[in-house]
């Protein structure tokens, strides 16, 4: 369970595995804590992400650039699949919320600023009970789509749609 993706194909590692039924090897990835992966460049003190995997070796001496877009494309999985924010309409005039709990996430958040005003996800897991709140921007609308495949559309307003996964 390490990434052996080279640039181009990092972005669409962790979305095409939670898309295809792999979520847990998608977690697994996210979570690895050896080279190569997300979590060494944490750990080695990164606030940024490297373009190379070990962009600061273990003796601290730093190779590349340590600023690249590559590997952090990752922050597209975390919005779409983990907090579960995604795009349905240009300008998010219509959004999609369907968070997709996993490897011992038990919560997560995100917001957008739409260009209709702020859109805020966050969710807990709690046992089996998933509670989701979603804020809707006026003139927008929200379909919350939970695990267990109940869609709900929300009209602008901020609610809580709680379902027994």
């Amino acid at each position: 369970n390490h990434l052996s993706t080279a640039f181009l194909a990092t972005p669409f590692l962790l979305p095409v595995l939670a898309e295809t039924g792999h979520l847990d090897v998608a977690y697994d990835l996210l979570f690895q804590d050896t080279e190569p992966s997300w979590l060494v460049m944490v750990d080695r003190g990164a606030t940024t992400v490297w373009e190379e995997w070990g962009g600061v070796d273990v003796d601290g001496k730093p190779h590349a650039s340590l600023n690249h877009y590559s590997k952090g494309a990752v922050i597209s999985f975390l919005h779409q699949h983990v907090a579960g924010l995604q795009l349905l309409e240009p300008g998010y005039r219509r959004f999609r919320v369907a968070p997709r709990p996993g490897g011992g996430i038990s919560s997560a958040r995100a917001h957008h600023q739409s260009p209709h005003g702020r859109i805020e996800v966050s969710w807990t897991l709690t046992g089996d009970v998933l509670s989701v709140d979603v804020a809707v921007p006026p003139g927008t609308t929200a379909e919350v789509v939970l695990p267990d495949g109940d869609p709900h559309e929300l009209p602008p307003g901020h609610h809580t749609v709680v379902s027994d996964r």
